[in-house]
Formats: structure tokens, sequence, C-alpha cells
């Protein structure tokens, strides 16, 4: 298995669970995020701590459909977040992310997401 397999395949997992602090071993320091959704690009700290609003206000979490598919510079997860929020609405939001990665690490992530259907874990963050 090649380090960027591995590196997915731990990315994946912390993506998954929820898991800000897992989700940070796997991120070079100035890695970058650029997400389709609400202000578009973000440093770790400030997309971590996102992250963690959504892990919040989760009551329950599950992917479906997973898919991770190495790339010549990185790999592209896609998945279907299934959940219910701590208001109790449900969603379902279909989400590709985008890896690049150096010296092991990721560098850069690019993340689309239904923005119509993340809108009950939207609505949930915003109070």
């Amino acid at each position: 298995m090649s380090s960027s397999t591995e590196l997915a395949g731990k990315f994946v997992d912390a993506i998954m669970h929820v898991d800000v602090e897992a989700l940070r071993t796997c991120l070079a320091p100035d890695a970058r995020f650029w997400v389709n959704i609400g202000p578009s690009d973000y440093s770790v700290d400030e997309r971590l701590a996102v992250l963690e609003l959504e892990r919040q206000h989760l009551a329950a979490h599950a992917a479906e459909d997973l898919r991770v598919t190495p790339t010549e510079r990185g790999f592209v997860v896609q998945v279907v977040s299934v959940g219910t929020t701590t208001k109790g609405d449900s969603m379902r939001v279909a989400v590709c992310l985008v890896a690049t990665v150096e010296h092991g690490l990721i560098t850069r992530v690019d993340e689309y997401a239904d923005s119509a259907a993340a809108k009950p874990l939207l609505r949930a963050i915003s109070g």
C-alpha cells in the first residue's frame, strides 16, 4: 500500500468520525481548504473549527457510497454523508473532496458539497 493510499484511509476515517485531532495529523500545517459552501478559503485551524461545530450539531452521522480514488497528486473522496442534526432534521449530502498530497501530508483540499442538501446542518450551526 502506498503512503498516499494509507494517508487517504486515515483521512477518510477521520472525516467519517468527524475526528478533528486525527484529521490534523493528516494535514500539512499550512494546508489550505477551498469549500463551495460559505467562505471559500480556509486555513487548517479555520476549517477544523468548522468541522468541530458540525460535530457538535450532529446527533448521528454515517457514510454511504464511499469511494476513494488515487490520483497523480493525491486522491479523490466521493461520499454521501447521511445523518441527523441535534435538532432532529435528517440530511443526505453528496460530497466530493479532492486532496493534494506533498511529502506525505495533505496540502490542499477542494471540497464540493450539495448546498441544498446541507441546509439542515447549516441551520443547526447558525442557530
